[in-house]
């Protein structure tokens, strides 16, 4: 068995192998080779524990991954032969999670945003952040990077730690403002319960990625640029409809039906659901993260360090 630390992991992470290996996992789900374990979620006193997973039939090999979030969060992701029942490697740490989220963004990007997408906002300065930035410049042709934090040490931290990392220049701002207008693909990265960008800050073909918000309660996008969007799409319908605030929230108000959302199954086979008469020509992709996605990154990082 493995222990595989985040100092283990290398930090110039190739994601458009990732995203490949990612939407492999989400073939196989889709056509019953692989199965995903959806999240099971106990609020306990002073945070709440969650545990999800995924197994790849075909491969014989199986992942399981747990969190408590409370004061801060941390993961531990276990590896295990389906054949065997070895437990073949454990993943402590926060960077795992942070690939796969990241992953995920790009693959969503790679079939949802324009190919001819230049401008980036993000907004949000942290290591998720970080992270999503260099996915998604690694499969568009990102030459410009517009960031919003109300943290100035967070910012200065993220612009000098992308110099180098991506050939874009990078625009750190205070607050969300009239830059944001200009982005081809629009990333928040926040923890916020409350949206973080109006609709006269997103173009009207702008691709929308949020990734922060987990609980019912947390809301990034707010409503009218949900329900205005052409393509609405998230990761998986069974776990956003518990536990996305944003998605919760469009489809109890009625601005968008259940049989218009697609998830990764849908979008990696080709069949993108759009709607008729939305006022954006943008979509809108909410991550929440599954444990199928949780399965192929862990798999592909062991066999990566075991060589």
């Amino acid at each position: 068995m493995l222990l595989i630390g985040d100092q283990d992991i290398q930090d110039d992470q190739d994601y458009r192998v990732i995203s490949g290996e990612l939407k492999l996992q989400f073939i196989k789900l889709a056509s019953g080779r692989s199965r995903n374990l959806y999240r099971t979620r106990i609020e306990g006193k002073g945070g709440i524990l969650d545990i999800m997973g995924g197994i790849d039939d075909e491969e014989r090999i199986g992942a399981v991954k747990q969190y408590f979030f409370g004061r801060s969060i941390d993961f531990l992701i276990s590896l295990f032969s389906t054949e065997t029942s070895e437990v073949l490697a454990i993943f402590p740490g926060k960077k795992v999670t942070r690939i796969r989220t990241a992953a995920a963004s790009a693959l969503a990007a790679d079939i949802l945003s324009r190919k001819d997408s230049r401008v980036l906002g993000c907004i949000g300065a942290g290591y998720q952040a970080y992270e999503q930035i260099r996915a998604v410049s690694q499969i568009r042709p990102i030459e410009k990077v517009v960031v919003a934090d109300t943290d100035p040490s967070k910012l200065k931290f993220f612009s000098t730690g992308l110099k180098g990392k991506i050939d874009a220049d990078i625009f750190a701002e205070s607050e969300v403002n009239h830059k944001f207008k200009e982005a081809d693909i629009l990333i928040t990265a926040t923890t916020s319960s409350t949206p973080v960008i109006g609709e006269e800050f997103i173009g009207t073909d702008c691709y929308i990625n949020s990734i922060g918000s987990y609980t019912p309660q947390m809301r990034e996008i707010d409503r009218s640029t949900i329900c205005g969007s052409t393509v609405v799409a998230v990761d998986s319908i069974e776990e956003t409809t518990r536990s996305a605030g944003e998605i919760i929230d469009a489809l109890s108000c009625g601005c968008i039906k259940i049989e218009e959302v697609n998830q990764f199954t849908d979008l990696v086979m080709g069949n993108v659901k759009k709607r008729k008469g939305a006022p954006r020509e943008g979509s809108y992709f909410k991550s929440i993260g599954v444990g199928i996605e949780d399965l192929a990154v862990a798999k592909y990082l062991y066999s990566y360090v075991k060589g």
